[in-house]
């Protein structure tokens, strides 16, 4: 938990680092003063001066602000929380006088320089962050990478009692059925689960067709193909697409937890278990679904190098009720192709894109009755998700590692790159358009007008603030 957290923070701090030195950049660029750049927050630690520039490692080495000249306190203005603090500019002239119009700016300051300039300063944070990801996701398609995934055949839900259904699910109303391999889905080649859950998942209430082989009761060993269209509902706790499907993981050990019950009962990676409690285990969900009553003691029939033995398993369930098993099952290991630094970049952009559709997407589905408290995560939910992504991979060797991470922040730094754009005060989107409106306007917006406009702005990120925060506590109690 602790490298979760470590790892989680390390990340996030990356992603504003990056976004404040699109403004450091920007304002460089524009001929803007920039009294100080750090690395960090809190006092200096480390630094020196140039150009008259203080530039420093604080206390506090994650993430940064860019301090232009003329600002207030870094940090209570721009996107993504503390992700650039040019946006309080309007506030600072107003600051001393809610009526009064701002006095003629400084030299060099940033309300010296012209609108086009500003809106520059205030585009390049959001710009870097998704340059950033432009060039993680052609790194990662350049160099190739592993991933860890149950083949494409899967297992209907409604032949389990593990979720609860009111009414039965698009697979089961299509006539899906376990066993069936899902080789196409609308057209696009399939080959691994992962592909059929990133199909899904973004498609709530959208018609897909599925090219499926399924065995004939009549003729075993026959396969023939279907075309089954469903329409996958809209989860609102999560605000995902869903079918009602498992995987299908053969139920063979890769690695078994020290001291759990599976350790202790004797048994090994690389059993195959044949039966839990006298029922056959034909996938992992039929040894899940024997244990969903929470028996004390199962009975545990595996194969290990063509002998059969039977153990018992000695269980134990922590407060949420899963059980102290141990045992992870063998997923498959796909390699993606290794492109050109050409191929790399066209499916980088893709990539990028297709985050940005479903990110404006997902803004959407706030607007649909989903569960906020669900579906928004805060500083503290994003940090437990980049850690956990990063140490999920390092489990599986350094190099899935490092891409998980770098993927993972690839994808947020897109999603910062939109949200940071919305044109709510005190956020650099909000920013921009009172420089486009000055721009129009060919005079500056009143300071009482900005004022308010922040005021108001500062008053709805807080209450935003406080609610993740309560949700990310939530979340981590397991609520």
């Amino acid at each position: 938990m602790i490298l979760t957290f470590f790892l989680g923070v390390v990340g996030l701090g990356l992603m504003v680092f990056i976004h404040e030195l699109g403004h450091f950049v920007a304002a460089k660029l524009a001929g803007v003063h920039v009294e100080v750049f750090s690395l960090g927050w809190g006092s200096k630690l480390v630094g020196f001066t140039r150009g008259g520039t203080t530039y420093q490692i604080s206390w506090f080495p994650i993430g940064g602000y860019c301090k232009m000249k003329g600002e207030i306190a870094p940090g209570l203005a721009g996107g993504a929380g503390a992700a650039g603090a040019e946006g309080a500019e309007g506030a600072a002239g107003a600051a001393g006088a809610e009526g009064a119009d701002a006095p003629p700016a400084a030299k060099g300051s940033f309300l010296a320089a012209s609108p086009w300039r500003r809106i520059c300063i205030a585009v390049f944070g959001p710009l870097f962050n998704l340059l950033f990801a432009v060039l993680v996701f052609t790194a990662i398609w350049w160099v190739g990478f592993r991933v860890y995934s149950a083949d494409n055949r899967i297992v209907l839900a409604t032949d389990y009692t593990l979720d609860a259904f009111s009414e039965p699910p698009p697979a089961t109303l299509a006539g899906l059925r376990t066993g069936d391999r899902v080789v196409a889905i609308d057209g696009s080649p399939v080959e691994k689960f992962q592909d059929i859950l990133e199909a899904v998942t973004v498609s709530s209430g959208r018609h897909l067709s599925f090219s499926v082989e399924r065995e004939t009761p009549e003729s075993p060993g026959k396969v023939e193909t279907l075309t089954i269209a469903l329409t996958p509902a809209l989860d609102k706790s999560s605000g995902a697409g869903r079918v009602g499907i498992y995987a299908w993981t053969d139920p063979l050990i890769q690695t078994v937890a020290p001291g759990s019950a599976a350790a202790l009962a004797g048994l090994r990676p690389g059993d195959r278990i044949l039966a839990a409690g006298g029922r056959e285990t034909r996938n992992a969900i039929d040894l899940f679904q024997e244990l969903a009553s929470k028996p004390g003691k199962l009975a545990l029939s595996y194969e290990r190098q063509g002998v059969v033995q039977i153990v018992p398993l000695v269980l134990s369930y922590n407060q949420k009720g899963a059980p102290n098993l141990g045992i992870e099952f063998a997923s498959r290991s796909y390699r993606s192709p290794r492109l050109g630094s050409v191929g790399a970049l066209q499916k980088s952009l893709r990539e990028t894109v297709s985050t940005i559709s479903l990110t404006v997407k997902g803004i959407g589905l706030l607007f649909r009755g989903i569960s906020l408290r669900n579906a928004v995560a805060g500083p503290l939910r994003i940090t437990y998700y980049i850690g956990s992504a990063a140490t999920s991979g390092f489990q599986l060797g350094i190099g899935i590692g490092v891409v998980s991470f770098f993927r993972f922040l690839s994808v947020l730094s897109v999603t910062l790159f939109l949200m940071n754009l919305l044109p709510i005060p005190a956020m650099d989107g909000g920013q921009i358009v009172l420089f486009v409106i000055e721009l129009i306007r060919g005079k500056p917006v009143r300071s009482r007008i900005i004022w308010r406009l922040q005021l108001v702005g500062f008053s709805l990120l807080i209450i935003l603030s406080l609610f993740i925060t309560f949700s990310d506590i939530l979340f981590f109690m397991g609520r």
